[in-house]
């Protein structure tokens, strides 16, 4: 529940949601209070004097933001960004198939976060193409479009890496033709694009539905012409469960390596085909070796540094951003790691979590079909170990030392507004679940935390940070309100969020948070607890908002 105060909208108290009874419950962390503390790019933010002089650049708004330290800068990885107001992709050059950008913020100017206030937010340097007007687009060696976007960076002291969501799946005959862990489903096509087409969107589908192309292969006298998509195996269980058969299709993940000369450009460490963490979230680590077993005693969770013989990329990950638990399609949460990819040649090798023995040591293994899903307060909330929310968009994990626990931030909120002919039920939800979008619950777009000792949990009970607000409530509330950061058209006032005009905007529409962000740089312990700052993004307006959530111990 938030409490709201008219004249300082911006301040949102939280309090925990108690999900059971008992002494562990009691013992989990609380977001107590959060606050918005303005524009952080894109609509009505400031912008860098570099971006101001000699060549004003272009551009408007963008969304998620993840960040990464390296040699002294904050690092931002920017999804979709838009030139203009009316939606124009940046770098026009390249002819709008890269619309990702990027920025910085230097951490020797900004090394302590609780000197950001309302009244003092530091500036990010967008990336922009030298003598021109353009801002810099992101190009990891394929087109990287609209609903293409990076997942995550990361540094390793000397380079700099990044996920990339491609939307892809990869076509097959036989299981030969799919990774380790994945198995070819034959009764799949597509909708949209081939999947070998690097351009443009592609849906798997089931052969024979309205609208479905088989997923046809060039001619192989050998293997025949029945074609299908790289599934993970087993996964579309209990058998005939169309939802479940297509939520088990492996989509490609990027690796990338930064390029020292020119920050665009990104070559690739591999190929990541996965359906479980398709939707991934990561951190880096000092020291962690499964053999050890659970706890900070015998881990170092600390951000990775420069070196280190045992430092690690570990990854969370979901199959998707929004769930049907009216359906039973909730989105379970997964764990996995990889070795820090290195120079010459570096590498990346996944291992997936699958439980733990009977003294609670984590066991892993190659194959994404040996894949277990976390405890999501399985034992204490008597749940089975899956997401008690439809709408998961983007998550953010960290560890906070001085709690001694990872932290997670995760949810938001989703647009369901009709968009005939291609999306004619929800809009922009349909294209995460389909006809099924209409059971989707949306809630109050709220903004979830989630704490654990050990990166694979158990974790704690949701809990809120914030609440976007109800789209049908009337009057609104929460940052639908006057002096809020979310649009709403029955909002009225010169205090209310503007709208961002674009030519495919629904005349009824209203806003929304995604796509959060922790900053770990700028966490900050406190007598009571700890100050966390994080990003969120917003639609509508189009752009990336800054927030502080003090967690109480």
């Amino acid at each position: 529940m938030h409490t709201r105060n008219a004249q300082h909208s911006w301040i949102v108290a939280a309090t925990a949601v108690v999900v059971c009874a008992g002494p562990l419950a009691q013992a989990d962390p609380v977001a107590t209070q959060t606050e918005v503390l303005g524009p952080l790019t894109g609509h009505y933010a400031r912008l860098h004097p570099a971006n101001i002089s000699p060549h004003p650049i272009a551009y408007y708004g963008t969304d998620l933001g993840y960040t990464y330290a390296h040699q002294g800068q904050l690092h931002f990885l920017f999804g979709d960004t838009s030139a203009t107001e009316r939606g124009d992709p940046i770098q026009a050059s390249t002819g709008g198939a890269y619309d990702d950008g990027f920025g910085t913020i230097d951490l020797t100017t900004w090394t302590d976060g609780a000197r950001i206030t309302r009244t003092s937010l530091p500036l990010i340097r967008l990336g922009q193409n030298a003598g021109t007007t353009e801002m810099s687009a992101i190009n990891p060696g394929q087109p990287l479009e609209l609903f293409k976007t990076p997942l995550a960076g990361f540094s390793n002291g000397a380079r700099e890496f990044a996920l990339f969501y491609t939307s892809k799946p990869l076509g097959c005959r036989v299981d030969g033709d799919c990774a380790p862990g994945l198995a070819c489903d034959t009764g799949l096509g597509y909708v949209g694009e081939r999947a070998d087409v690097q351009s443009g969107l592609t849906f798997a589908c089931i052969d024979g539905a309205a609208g479905c192309t088989p997923a046809t292969l060039d001619p192989d006298p050998r293997l025949g012409t029945t074609s299908g998509f790289c599934s993970v195996a087993g996964s579309a269980s209990p058998p005939g469960r169309d939802a479940a058969r297509l939520g088990s299709v492996a989509l490609r993940n990027r690796v990338g390596m930064r390029d020292i000369r020119d920050p665009r450009l990104y070559a690739t460490v591999g190929d990541w085909w996965t359906s479980r963490l398709a939707n991934v979230t990561t951190r880096t680590v000092q020291d962690f070796v499964p053999a050890r077993g659970a706890g900070r005693s015998r881990q170092d969770y600390r951000n990775a540094g420069a070196t280190g013989a045992n430092r690690r990329v570990l990854l969370w990950g979901r199959a998707g951003f929004v769930g049907v638990a009216a359906r039973d399609r909730s989105l379970p949460l997964y764990f996995a790691y990889a070795d820090m990819p290195v120079e010459p040649q570096p590498q990346w090798q996944v291992r997936y979590f699958a439980g733990v023995d009977e003294r609670g040591t984590p066991r892993f293994a190659s194959s994404e079909h040996e894949a277990v899903p976390l405890d999501l307060d399985a034992t204490r909330a008597g749940v089975q170990a899956a997401e008690l929310h439809d709408v998961v968009d983007q998550m953010s994990v960290a560890w906070v030392e001085s709690l001694g626990k990872w932290v997670m931030f995760y949810g938001g909120g989703m647009v369901r507004l009709p968009a005939p002919p291609a999306l004619p039920n929800c809009g922009v939800l349909e294209l995460f679940t389909g006809p099924d979008c209409v059971d989707v619950v949306i809630g109050s777009g709220a903004v979830y935390m989630r704490t654990a000792d050990d990166p694979w949990g158990p974790w704690s009970p949701p809990s809120d940070v914030i609440a976007g607000g109800d789209p049908n409530a009337d009057p609104v509330t929460d940052l639908y309100a006057p002096g809020g950061y979310l649009r709403h058209p029955r909002c009225a006032g010169p205090t209310c969020a503007p709208h961002t005009e674009t030519p495919q905007a629904h005349t009824d529409e209203y806003g929304f948070l995604y796509g959060v962000n922790i900053i770990e740089q700028w966490i900050k312990p406190t007598a009571t607890g700890v100050d966390v700052l994080w990003n969120a993004s917003t639609w509508d307006p189009y752009r990336v908002i800054l927030l502080r959530t003090h967690i109480a111990r």
